[in-house]
């Protein structure tokens, strides 16, 4: 019985340093799995933000240049009318 337990007891002793270095690196991982999701989410939103704001300056173009050509059509109009 004192012979299984002293095998026992030796088994754990080698096993329990790579076990807790395991453990380690797995929380390390679980960190830095973290922190880097963390980043790649900051520049994403980075990002969108910018995307949104290249959007929102088209659009007003768009809806210059409509203006401009409903302009250009009116005062056309406008020519051909007082030309008769």
């Amino acid at each position: 019985m004192i012979l299984e337990s002293v095998h026992v007891l030796g088994f754990l002793l080698a096993v329990f340093p790579l076990v807790s270095g395991m453990i380690m690196i797995h929380i390390g991982l679980c960190k830095y799995d973290s922190a880097t999701s963390a980043l790649r989410c900051q520049k994403l939103i980075s990002k969108l933000e910018l995307h949104q704001i290249q959007i929102k300056t088209r659009q007003f173009h768009l809806m210059r240049y409509d203006f401009q050509k409903f302009n250009l059509s009116e005062s056309l109009v406008w020519q051909m009318e007082s030309k008769q």
